[in-house]
């Protein structure tokens, strides 16, 4: 990429919310520190250079990543980056040209706001009318995903710009995911469909009875709660309208018709969370899920 005198990269994670034109004034290599030791790639700035890339080439299968990535590495090459000065985009041309060029700078949080500094006191912990970029790196509380809508604020500015998007791809109008607003309307229609279904099932099986020996039951234990002591448990009360020479109209098979029912649920709401909640890491590697390990990323 040595064609580009300057390439400024952004995660697919983040948002540009004003003006960025000032990171092209960052000189060699700039990006954000993190949990004040950290190097973030998802916003940096990169001067190409073919003398640069030969020396990660050599390097990359002996220096250490902590992530199995991209990230790790350039926090391994980079080791002297919590050291670095901050960007200052406004420093005078007089100043540029008489201070030696620095290898690396930190750029603010205004270049990539974290929305876990957001979710730490309901607010950004920098001036919300100076934000660049915000960066929803907070795990799998992506944008594109519609529940996060309830549990991230930020992630109105996501959607209001997705809303104004042209249909440029199948389902990319507005914003909108056809699958996504399928499985909502599943999600909305299930509790009532299941409401339904139990209802008729209990007037076909005896609701009566059921909700009357039920009740029995909680009479029953309300006895042993009052009277602290132990009462031997003695069934039904005496008071039951159940007749005990005439069998229960409850199926036999009922029992195991409701456990394969809670089976089923139990497998359809585990099937519906692996589809809504992103893969950010593969399980039990804590790699990241990506060909960032791929050498050729540099």
């Amino acid at each position: 990429m040595t064609n580009y005198k300057k390439v400024v990269y952004l995660d697919a994670d983040t948002i540009v919310v004003k003006s960025i034109e000032d990171l092209f004034k960052c000189e060699k290599f700039c990006a954000n520190l993190k949990h004040s030791e950290r190097l973030n790639s998802g916003v940096m700035v990169v001067e190409p250079s073919e003398a640069v890339f030969n020396d990660m080439m050599s390097k990359v299968n002996t220096l250490p990543s902590y992530t199995g990535g991209d990230q790790g590495f350039l926090n391994s090459y980079y080791s002297d980056f919590p050291n670095a000065h901050v960007f200052d985009p406004n420093i005078p041309q007089e100043v540029l040209k008489v201070r030696p060029v620095p290898e690396m700078e930190r750029l603010s949080t205004l270049y990539n706001a974290d929305v876990g500094l957001y979710m730490l006191a309901n607010k950004w912990m920098v001036d919300e009318s100076e934000l660049r970029v915000i960066h929803y790196k907070l795990g799998p509380l992506k944008p594109w995903d519609w529940w996060t809508f309830w549990l991230l604020k930020p992630v109105d500015v996501w959607q209001n710009v997705g809303e104004r998007l042209e249909e440029t791809l199948p389902g990319t109008g507005g914003g909108k995911n056809p699958n996504d607003e399928l499985l909502v309307k599943f999600l909305f229609l299930l509790p009532f469909c299941v409401l339904v279904c139990y209802y008729r099932s209990f007037l076909h099986t005896g609701g009566f009875l059921f909700r009357t020996s039920l009740c029995n039951h909680i009479r029953h234990l309300y006895f042993i709660i009052r009277s602290s002591g132990t009462v031997a448990y003695s069934g039904v009360s005496s008071s039951s309208n159940i007749n005990v020479n005439n069998p229960t109209k409850v199926p036999v098979y009922l029992g195991g018709i409701s456990v394969f029912v809670c089976f089923m649920a139990a497998v359809v709401s585990l099937g519906i969370s692996i589809t809504i909640v992103p893969q950010q890491v593969m399980p039990w590697t804590g790699k990241e899920n990506s060909d960032a390990t791929d050498p050729s990323f540099c």
